[in-house]
């Protein structure tokens, strides 16, 4: 095989006494796609930065096309040709297409002002090549998230990379979307260029990825051809366990208990159909579908944070004036889909984010003691299964999952009849999955009902008890039991065939 573009030899990092990565070797290839998997904390992204030069290494070195790279900062692999695509976007809303793909680099008339018609030109023959249907004049702030992880590649690929490297660049795409990043992410292949894709979704690597790397702990403790891994091995790389043990054993009969969310002919916008749906104590619903079907926002009429018409009861009294407020006071509570967006406070500490819908619990609200927020927090941490070292440390040091079950356990504070999860795992490594599987299990055989938003399939075929599959607003079909395969929620989902977001069905 010819030398790699990018190589890490021997490469190892400390902060402090810590060491986070131990002597890590890792190739890209020309015409090769890499995984890099491994659980939050690993050193996937401590690798990246060292790749690219955000961080120095404390051992072994980079080395690109054969030589060591040295470089100082990401501005010189850039210009090397080293690219990336972070997950956190870095765009700029109050620009448009073509100047945030361009920003820093614009053409120049002799005069030394922006060119604006090269300007267009350039990004337009760029989005062009990369098959997405943008108008580089259109400012990004009105562009959807999916239209803004596309400008994201765009702006990657302004310089003749060599390698392009891709952190969860999927976590907000649509089947649709995600189908034509991969056709993409062919082409830069077959043109000779290496990649790295990050991403907890297994499905996608076996999909898209020629080599897999597995970190564990700040080792490599596998790596090869894709063709060599199955789903289980990969798991087992990564966490110690097979795909087997993710999910817990289902409920035996989960409509015997009572009806505890009864909807009838439920409108969430004039245009769409009406929703009819329940959910028993004791079971776990499941709403799938693509991006854009209306899951979110028919979890957010249920919960009152989005107008609607129709009939809504719990536990079999109506709930006909619904808000948030009023949805938790009689027991029903939703972690939303973005955590940082809607759900955490991140410049607070993690005894504040557990007890912030709940404060004083336990005790006279007039009279909290000194140390009682953090006393609670410390026992709730514990109770499930929180990796901190101390509940005073802010919320954003902690990984996402950890971050995930600081939410839950919140929520649960608040003791929900009914509990609506909007993408319970999005950014949580396999580990962390795990234990909020068997925590949701445990919830449902303690009799609360359940109702989860996935946008991986596995996640809903091995978690829930029933199905509803929803496309262009409606629910189109409900599957039980054995009826729940990857193959027949896909079957009905895909049959939306619209254009949205830029993209082509």
């Amino acid at each position: 095989m010819a030398q790699p573009y990018l190589a890490a030899r021997g490469l190892s990092k400390s902060f402090g006494p810590n060491e986070v990565l131990k002597g890590i070797e890792f190739e890209v290839h020309g015409h090769h796609s890499v995984a890099l998997c491994g659980e939050n904390g690993a050193g996937k992204s401590t690798l990246i930065k060292l790749l690219t030069g955000l961080y120095t290494p404390t051992g072994g070195h980079v080395e690109f096309e054969g030589r060591e790279a040295g470089w100082s900062d990401p501005r010189q692999s850039l210009a090397a040709g080293i690219a990336v695509v972070h997950q956190e976007f870095s765009v700029l809303g109050a620009l448009s297409i073509a100047e945030n793909i361009y920003l820093g680099a614009e053409p120049r008339t002799k005069m030394g002002l922006i060119d604006r018609r090269a300007l267009k030109r350039d990004a337009q023959a760029l989005l062009d090549d990369l098959g997405i249907s943008l108008n580089p004049d259109d400012l990004v702030e009105t562009l959807s998230v999916a239209d803004k992880q596309m400008v994201e590649i765009a702006k990657a690929l302004r310089v003749e990379a060599k390698v392009l490297i891709l952190d969860e660049p999927t976590a907000v795409l649509s089947q649709n979307e995600t189908k034509h990043l991969f056709r993409i992410i062919n082409d830069l292949r077959e043109r000779g260029m290496g990649l790295v894709y990050v991403s907890h979704r297994l499905d996608e690597i076996f999909e898209i990825c020629t080599d897999i790397t597995v970190i564990k702990d700040g080792v490599v403790t596998s790596k090869g051809p894709t063709t060599d891994y199955t789903h289980d091995s990969v798991i087992a790389a990564m966490v110690g366990r097979e795909l087997g043990d993710l999910f817990p054993h289902k409920a035996a009969n989960p409509t015997a208990g009572e009806k505890v969310l009864e909807v009838e002919n439920l409108l969430v916008a004039p245009h769409l159909p009406p929703a009819s749906l329940d959910v028993h104590a004791g079971e776990i619903v499941g709403l799938a579908g693509l991006v854009g079907s209306g899951r979110t926002e028919l979890a957010l009429a249920l919960f009152g944070a989005a107008p609607s018409t129709g009939n809504v009861s719990l536990m079999g009294e109506p709930m006909p004036h619904r808000d948030p407020a009023g949805c938790i006071e009689a027991g029903i509570l939703m972690l939303t889909e973005s955590r940082k967006d809607d759900g955490l406070f991140l410049n607070s500490s993690v005894a504040r984010n557990f007890a912030a819908t709940t404060p004083g619990f336990g005790v006279h609200h007039n009279a909290i003691p000194p140390g009682h927020e953090e006393r609670r927090a410390a026992v709730l941490k514990d109770r499930r299964g929180v990796v901190v070292d101390h509940v005073g440390l802010p919320i954003s040091a902690l990984s996402g999952g950890n971050q995930q079950k600081v939410l839950i356990a919140r929520l649960l504070e608040n003791r929900p009849k009914l509990l609506i999860l909007d993408e319970p795992t999005r950014g949580v490594d396999v580990g962390a999955k795990s234990e909020i599987y068997k925590t949701l299990r445990e919830l449902a055989d303690e009799g609360m009902a359940l109702l989860v938003i996935s946008s991986e399939l596995i996640e809903i075929v091995g978690l829930c008890d029933r199905v509803h599959v929803m496309r262009d607003g409606e629910l189109a079909k409900e599957l039980v039991g054995d009826e729940i395969t990857e193959e027949a929620i896909i079957t009905v989902a895909a049959a939306e065939t619209s254009t949205h977001h830029g993209v082509a069905a």
